[in-house]
């Protein structure tokens, strides 16, 4: 127990740290670069996390299986072997890149100099979730936590620094100038410190092993981004910067939660792949059940805060994106139902099959963007994720009931109840959303009855 509650602690503190430096900077910096900048440094990041992936393949991602696969003793000759090939693959993409720098710049509508940023950030960022993911299926998690802290705080020093030797207009050179050089100085030593600790650059069996799960993964993984971000660069296309400003920050707050998912699957995952492999169905469902909960109630406690929360986070102008959230959230908690069909699918080392239902939620999101976005506006980015997510779960969900038949741990029912719970506050949020004081009584009494929850197991998953 103790041990399970000290990595589920740091895990948590570790992804939030790294992944939470947008949402605790984002009031700051909403602020100093206005709409229309904070718009364009948002477009900037997700063409970054888009070459992050491609040019990567993200291998980092098959570290969990080489623990199933390989003994101890091989590990540090994988992960060296792995960081090889991601690292040769990254340098030739980057020099197609800048071979064709400006006729990039104008396709992407970004400087040539953002478009090198990029390039840096994009692996520093591949690294240091390689190290991190590394740490985290060696339940070493305060390692983890280190190296989330001096993320955090190299970033905003830096940018603090930056932006406030530069003209109004050009701020946002100087948050992404702090974001690529503190991923680049942390993540780089990473990459050189895992090739000496293998010192294998190649190996056929291992390149092979991953490319296997790695490149159908690229798939999934981009067409993830691209169900979850697309919205965003449609907004700049259709409605301009500044539009995708207010969007981008309500997405920000929304993403916390998101965030803390992140932290919680992390700790999970590693506890479901020992224990499936192990054959200890019980104690695994136990978790998932303690999963389920938490999650449920943190994401209804979350929406039913948000009208009075977000008006403090940001100020008066991106207001308008105010209700948006609880649609974003909606969409973050259906991402969370698909974590228990795409994580035994991961387990039985189906990622083409994940790759192929990510592709077609993604495709059908940009469809549903396009016609909604027309309609409605800003909203209609926020419903058609949701939409697309939904779609995805239903996807996945029949795709393992035919995988596992009757062994599949996770049916309608098991997580059916929270689902129907999730909806019923949000459905409250909307009917209520000018009487603060009756979600904040139901809010305190959830996060009551979820803590004594906690106190009665002793475990927080």
């Amino acid at each position: 127990m103790k041990r399970q509650n000290r990595v589920a602690f740091f895990n948590i503190l570790s992804v939030v740290l790294l992944n939470g430096i947008s949402l605790i900077t984002a009031p700051l910096f909403s602020r100093i670069l206005g709409d229309s900048g904070y718009g364009i440094l948002k477009i900037y990041n997700i063409w970054a996390s888009v070459i992050a992936i491609v040019f990567t393949l993200q291998t980092e991602g098959t570290l969990v299986n080489a623990r199933v696969e390989y003994p101890e003793g091989e590990q540090k000759r994988y992960q060296s072997a792995t960081m090889g090939m991601s690292t040769l693959l990254f340098l030739l993409c980057s020099g197609v890149v800048v071979l064709f720098l400006q006729p990039i710049s104008n396709l992407l509508k970004l400087e040539p100099f953002l478009i090198l940023l990029m390039l840096v950030q994009a692996f520093g960022t591949y690294c240091v979730n390689f190290l991190s993911t590394k740490y985290t299926y060696e339940f070493k998690a305060g390692r983890n936590m280190l190296i989330s802290l001096a993320v955090t705080v190299m970033t905003l020093v830096l940018s603090l620094v930056l932006i406030l030797q530069m003209e109004y207009e050009v701020r946002y050179y100087g948050r992404a100038i702090a974001i690529a050089a503190t991923y680049g100085l942390i993540g780089i030593p990473a990459c050189v410190m895992i090739l000496l600790q293998g010192k294998t650059l190649y190996h056929k069996e291992y390149w092979k092993f991953c490319g296997v799960l790695a490149i159908p993964a690229v798939f999934h993984n981009l067409s993830d981004l691209v169900l979850g971000q697309s919205d965003q660069v449609m907004l700049q296309q259709m409605l301009g910067d500044a539009t995708v400003g207010h969007y981008a920050l309500a997405w920000t707050f929304g993403n916390f939660l998101f965030i803390i998912f992140g932290a919680l699957n992390r700790t999970w995952c590693p506890f479901f792949f020992e224990e499936m492999k192990e054959g200890k169905q019980v104690a695994m469902m136990e978790k998932t059940r303690n999963f389920l909960e938490l999650f449920t109630i943190l994401a209804c406690g979350f929406i039913l805060l948000t009208p009075e929360v977000y008006h403090v986070y940001a100020s008066r102008e991106y207001w308008s994106s105010t209700m948006v959230i609880p649609l974003l959230v909606a969409s973050y908690y259906i991402n969370f139902l698909c974590t228990f069909p795409v994580n035994y699918e991961y387990y039985h080392k189906k990622t083409k099959v994940v790759a192929a239902v990510t592709i077609s939620s993604s495709l059908l999101n940009v469809a549903l963007n396009y016609v909604l976005i027309r309609a409605i506006g800003m909203p209609g980015a926020a419903l058609a994720t949701a939409l697309a997510h939904g779609v995805q779960l239903c996807m996945h969900h029949l795709y393992c009931k035919k995988l596992g038949k009757d062994s599949y741990p996770f049916p309608v029912k098991i997580w059916a109840k929270y689902a129907f719970c999730f909806l019923a506050v949000m459905a409250i949020v909307y009917i209520t959303r000018n009487s603060w004081l009756l979600r904040w009584g139901v809010g305190a009494l959830l996060g009551i009855f979820e803590l004594l929850q906690i106190k009665k197991r002793k475990v927080l998953i």
